[in-house]
């Protein structure tokens, strides 16, 4: 009986994954506190499956000591399920690696409260506080090194989670001689990545955060440890992965996540876009004539509707190159203005066929930047048709 209790009350390290289990109290004490077995999502799996797959090809490659096996790849990828061989054949065409500058995959590291390295297992004073893998660590020198994470989602995002920081943090405190560290989230579903940088001086505010999410979680786990009492629920983004959301959430009626099914949500979608569509254009054409219309609510907040003119800078390129050139000859510590710069407008002018020259010569300064945003439209040939 001890022993169960023990195991259910025992306060694991921090780790990316319990941090996002940390925004719903239910799912927290669910999987970390009273340890149920919970099955893994399938989008959890299909992770699972692409990692190892990598894990395994990057290994080979530094035991061969060469920068890519498409023959060893191909074979690893028999056998996967169709949604991470999507993925993986992304990953196959277009990444080559250095095995020289490899130092792990699927690197684990612990550290304890002070930030020191430990063994997971350890126990007593210098316990695990902090722990992550690292999908996979290259060090491009003594004092530069890089971590590239692997994600299979279907949106790309910024480098701005807790993980970004969280994985820099237990780099550099492994390994002291680290002074410049970059992480980044491969998105190799599009073979597109987001990345962020640290130094050594960032590691103040580094472990700051660490500290006060530990606290958070260590005040999350004493308060809930007793079986008593209703859990706290706050839905959101996590509920897409939660596994309780179908099956004992203890708010799945009005759970916004869970009223609906992912296609009813598409079709209630649908329904709001054409609504908004009529609507705007019924509005507008009211407003032609009767100008501005306002509405009070009930809590007696005022809204507008209102045609208003919006001054929108254009600057163009004939007369402004030749400025910008100057200023950049005597401003060279302006490079990353310069770097920042693009020219709108040309991208749509290119596609005229009468261009396809133009077009042609400036392929090489291209700098394609690949973004993902939601379109909801009709389907054409596996492809979503933008609705207008």
């Amino acid at each position: 009986m001890r022993e169960l209790e023990h195991q259910k009350k025992s306060l694991p390290p921090l780790s990316q994954s319990r941090y996002g289990d940390m925004a719903c109290e239910a799912l927290y004490v669910h999987k970390h506190i009273r340890c149920e077995r919970i099955a893994e999502s399938q989008a959890a799996e299909r992770g699972i499956e692409i990692h190892e797959i990598l894990a395994t090809y990057i290994n080979h490659l530094v035991r061969v000591r060469r920068s890519s096996d498409l023959e060893i790849f191909d074979a690893l990828m028999k056998g996967v399920g169709s949604e991470a061989r999507e993925v993986l054949e992304k990953f196959r065409d277009n990444h080559i690696f250095d095995p020289e500058k490899i130092l792990a995959t699927e690197l684990h590291i612990a550290l304890d409260q002070d930030f020191h390295p430990v063994e997971a297992s350890d126990g007593g004073d210098r316990s695990a506080e902090y722990e992550g893998t690292l999908d996979l660590v290259i060090l491009h020198s003594l004092t530069e090194a890089e971590i590239d994470d692997w994600k299979s989602y279907y949106q790309i995002i910024a480098a701005e989670t807790f993980q970004s920081k969280l994985y820099p943090l237990l780099l550099m405190c492994l390994n002291p001689s680290l002074e410049r560290l970059r992480f980044v989230l491969e998105f190799v579903r599009y073979g597109a990545s987001r990345c962020v940088e640290y130094t050594r001086k960032d590691l103040p505010w580094l472990k700051d955060l660490a500290q006060r999410e530990r606290t958070r979680q260590r005040k999350l786990h004493e308060c809930s440890a007793s079986d008593e009492g209703d859990l706290k629920v706050s839905p959101g983004k996590h509920c897409t992965w939660c596994p309780l959301l179908l099956n004992g959430c203890p708010v799945a009626q009005t759970n916004p996540y869970s009223q609906m099914t992912a296609e009813q949500r598409l079709r209630f979608a649908l329904w709001l876009q054409e609504a908004e569509k009529q609507n705007t254009k019924v509005l507008k054409d009211l407003m032609v004539e009767r100008g501005p219309i306002r509405y009070r609510d009930g809590n007696e907040g005022e809204y507008l509707a209102d045609f208003v003119p919006v001054e929108k800078k254009f600057y163009p390129y004939r007369d402004a190159v030749s400025i910008l050139d100057e200023w950049f000859k005597t401003h060279p510590e302006e490079r990353g203005l310069r770097d920042k710069l693009t020219i709108s407008g040309l991208s749509s002018a290119l596609k005229a066929e009468k261009r396809a020259d133009l077009a042609q010569r400036l392929t090489g300064a291209v700098d394609l930047h690949v973004e993902t945003e939601l379109r909801i439209g009709r389907a054409t040939n596996g492809k979503k048709e933008r609705s207008s």
